[in-house]
């Protein structure tokens, strides 16, 4: 089951629906009506004996991974060291964080395309602690952080004064609007929205807020395990909406590690477990992963939300795609 979700390119939902529709049709088998272990069936091994070669050819990189980035090592093994003692991810937020490695790729892959060097840059959530490899490089005029979390904020504190970073955190709940001193004032963002609609754009509104202008740019992760085409389509329409256009996508350019983010417990309250029949059958390797999105401001960013926003948690976090989202008050 985890080895599919590894390689699925399209939502949670839809893998049910497409192993439903397989198990009924006679490709498939399952334990029970558990869909932790599943198998070919004689029919499924016999309409798959011509596909065998298929399947290995056309892979990713092994160098990059795909992502068609150089990744410096000394940023790496810098930022790796750094944030070893990182605080865990917590259920209340939807936290969660990526790979070093990915974190690195993506300051990289922004200092390409000309988004690094003498700009000032913000943060709108920083679980992935990007704020520090961008620090690393030296190469930022500027770097904001906001969040909810006041424990990234002592994270960053302490990097700031053991190795001389001028990282800025400013303690937000982006529900309540971005200050006068944060409008207007950056030329590039970074951020990782939750996957609903309505969440999407909040985050994307508060982003859109914090820009110039003209050719100021952002980016933002988003997956297809959480957000169907369909959704995909809503979002992008959001992204036009605002005066942006999507210059770049990297599929899959980030994977989520579930050894270091010991997010064991998050599993109980996930939506997916009690869908697929999967309680308690934990994964066996990393899975979860995003997409990283470059969009750039054709005029100055219209943000569809200016003032306060009323969104309950749960109009915040879920919809009925959002099924590895964790509910608060796991522990």
């Amino acid at each position: 089951m985890w080895d599919i979700l590894s390689r699925w390119p399209y939502s949670i939902r839809e893998l049910r629906e497409t192993l439903e529709r397989l198990h009924a049709e006679g490709w498939i088998e399952r334990s029970g009506d558990r869909w932790a272990e599943i198998r070919l069936t004689e029919r499924g091994r016999e309409a798959s004996r011509g596909l065998t070669g298929a399947a290995d050819a056309g892979g990713a990189c092994p160098a990059c991974e795909g992502k068609g980035i150089h990744l410096p090592e000394a940023w790496w093994r810098r930022f790796r060291e750094l944030t070893e003692e990182r605080p865990l991810p917590v259920a209340e937020y939807d936290q969660g964080f990526m790979r070093p490695e990915d974190a690195v790729a993506r300051v990289a892959f922004m200092h390409r395309m000309g988004d690094v060097a003498d700009r000032e840059i913000v943060l709108i959530g920083d679980d992935d602690l990007v704020s520090i490899a961008l620090a690393v490089t030296g190469l930022p005029r500027r770097i904001v952080v906001i969040d909810v979390d006041e424990r990234l904020g002592a994270f960053i504190e302490r990097a700031n004064r053991e190795q001389g970073f001028a990282i800025e955190f400013r303690p937000l709940d982006i529900r309540r609007p971005l200050p006068p001193d944060l409008t207007k004032r950056f030329d590039v963002f970074v951020t990782d929205p939750v996957e609903t609609v309505p969440g999407f754009e909040l985050f994307l509104s508060r982003a859109a807020a914090s820009l110039r202008g003209r050719y100021a740019a952002g980016y933002f992760g988003l997956t297809t395990l959480e957000a169907s085409l369909s959704k995909w389509h809503r979002l992008q329409q959001l992204v036009l909406r605002m005066n942006f256009v999507i210059t770049d996508v990297l599929r899959d350019f980030s994977l989520y590690p579930e050894r270091e983010n010991r997010w064991e417990r998050f599993y109980a309250s996930y939506a997916m477990m009690s869908l697929f029949h999967i309680e308690g059958h934990l994964p066996d390797r990393d899975w979860y992963r995003s997409s990283f999105f470059r969009i750039e401001a054709i005029a100055l960013p219209q943000p569809t939300i200016l003032g306060d926003c009323a969104l309950s948690e749960t109009e915040l976090y879920f919809d009925e795609e959002t099924l590895a989202t964790p509910r608060a008050g796991v522990s």
